[in-house]
């Protein structure tokens, strides 16, 4: 549906206009607005978007040109037809410079006029549509390619996907899934406190390209979780010559334990920062990548990596009696922490995030059932998180349901499987609360307009004022009526205006032009031929027939 501004400083060309184009609401869904004056209409595109103007191009004080300047500074893509009373080709040449859709005069008669909006209408949807709109696109992409590449990225380390090598390629992103992955995680161990979060930024991106220049020869994708962590994805480089030597399989982690070093000084040095890495000992499978990066943000983050200037390997957990550690415990952590960093309150999409999040926690666990650490920080970690859900959801009886406040301890229980139950349970009265408090909602702004349109038949009850009123975006609140009621906001409105109307024809004494006015009708005379549109009969007919 498109919204239409029809300006003139002639009432009765202005009301004549609006009821032509209501009556051809079958044919053009179009929203209709009105404005006697040039500065009038400014005012009415202050306040809401218009898609289509339909103005006078003289009109005193400002005329039709000057408020066609003033709409393109405001809505760009407005479309404007100029209407005239006379046939002046100095105004319609003007008209037509400035970018006008159409020129048209009042005598060309209403035919002309609807085909003009038809156009206009056309053109918009069009616009969609152009080459300029699939450069533009095509230039976004590029410009959003290394989030794009990052978020890749990211869910191949939390196991969230597979890789692709059409995809990889897609992104520019220079591995190969037939060759396996060396990885490196590191961090900026602290710092200073002058230095700004800009110029940290910066410091990270410096770190980075050292990386990319030391490691020129070697196929590298980085990736900066935050300002002071990394993430290297490394692959041997390109492709031996003939007769060359082939590497030995250590040589790749050879060659990168010894580039770290170089990084750390350069950094140390130069940049005046001191940075840890943890490093694979050797390249994993792609489908591996989740475990291993896992393995070693707990090689960097515990222990003896909590130092400064600190350069491990994965085998340090061996060298520490610490490599019992199972790789599900490590997956467990890691996607409990993805998990409670989610917001599942958002869209649909978010919503979507945190379920499958949730269903890969409880799968991992079930391999962690010796493992109380792990079982007891899951346990408690949903549960916090699934409290605060329910506590923001809770309203009316729920506020008063104190069993949402008791959490029994993970001793309660007698196996994991009842635990992971109990958690399916407050999971399952989370998403009840949620779904009843929106609904809730819904039921009491449409209850709320329902109201609104009853008490003011006789007011401006179109869509954009009506959206006011419960500010909602107009669009949204088109489609949350027509979603919860089966009928559109602007049928409801009409329905009910000549359910008034009946109601008032049969048992009142009021004047055909009172009624139409008590009904949102300027014109007796519209009133008449829009009633007769909808009942099959004239105002008076109706009456006569009920007494």
């Amino acid at each position: 549906m498109y919204r239409l501004l029809i300006v003139d400083n002639e009432p009765k060309i202005v009301k004549g206009l609006q009821q032509l184009f209501e009556e051809e609401q079958g044919l053009l869904e179009l929203e209709v607005y009105r404005a006697f004056s040039a500065h009038e209409a400014l005012e009415c595109l202050e306040r809401i978007k218009i898609d289509i103007i339909l103005s006078d191009i003289r009109m005193p004080g400002m005329d039709g040109l000057e408020l066609h300047r003033q709409v393109m500074l405001r809505w760009p893509r407005c479309r404007v037809i100029f209407l005239s009373g006379y046939d002046d080709f100095r105004y319609a040449q003007a008209a037509l410079r400035q970018g006008g859709v159409d020129y048209i005069l009042k005598t060309d008669g209403d035919e002309a006029i609807i085909h003009a909006v038809e156009r206009a209408a056309d053109d918009l949807s069009k616009q969609l549509e152009t080459e300029r709109w699939v450069k533009s696109a095509a230039e976004q992409f590029q410009e959003s390619l290394p989030m794009l590449r990052k978020e890749y990225i990211t869910a191949l380390l939390r196991g969230e996907n597979k890789a692709s090598q059409a995809r990889l390629d897609e992104l520019g992103i220079p591995l190969l899934t037939e060759q396996k992955v060396l990885m490196v995680v590191g961090r900026v161990d602290c710092w200073r406190d002058d230095i700004s979060l800009t110029d940290r930024t910066l410091l990270s991106y410096a770190v980075q390209n050292m990386a990319e220049e030391l490691f020129r020869r070697k196929h590298l994708y980085s990736l900066m979780p935050e300002p002071s962590r990394f993430v290297w994805l490394l692959q041997s480089g390109t492709e031996l010559a003939a007769g060359a030597v082939p590497e030995k399989p250590d040589a790749l982690a050879r060659f990168v334990q010894g580039t770290l070093e170089s990084i750390q000084a350069a950094c140390k040095t130069w940049l005046k920062v001191t940075i840890s890495f943890a490093t694979a000992s050797d390249p994993s499978e792609w489908g591996a990548l989740p475990a291993k990066y896992a393995e070693l943000n707990d090689v960097l983050f515990h222990g003896l990596g909590e130092g400064v200037e600190m350069l491990l390997t994965d085998r340090y957990l061996a060298a520490t009696g610490k490599a019992d550690k199972s790789i599900y415990e490590l997956l467990a952590r890691s996607k409990l922490q993805q998990l409670l960093a989610l917001e599942p309150e958002g869209s649909k999409e978010a919503r979507q995030a945190f379920t499958v999040t949730y269903l890969q926690l409880k799968e991992l666990s079930l391999h962690c059932r010796n493992e109380m650490e792990v079982l007891s920080e899951i346990y408690y970690g949903v549960g916090f998180l699934l409290i605060s859900l329910t506590n923001r959801n809770r309203n009316g009886q729920a506020a008063r349901d104190s069993s949402d406040y008791k959490w029994p301890s993970l001793g309660d229980h007698s196996t994991w499987e009842q635990t992971l139950a109990y958690l399916d349970n407050r999971l399952e009265r989370w998403i009840y609360l949620r779904e009843g408090n929106r609904e809730e909602n819904t039921h009491s702004i449409i209850g709320q307009l329902k109201t609104h349109i009853a008490d003011h038949l006789d007011q401006d009850l179109s869509l954009s004022r009506l959206s006011e009123i419960v500010y909602l975006n107009p669009s949204y609140l088109s489609r949350l009526f027509k979603q919860h009621t089966g009928v559109g906001l602007l049928e409801y409105t009409t329905s009910m205006r000549m359910l008034k109307a009946q109601d008032l024809l049969s048992h009142s004494v009021l004047k055909i032009h009172e009624i139409a006015a008590r009904v949102g009708f300027d014109s007796a005379n519209y009133f008449g031929r829009f009633f007769k549109k909808e009942t099959g009969m004239t105002p008076q007919e109706y009456r006569d027939r009920k007494r």
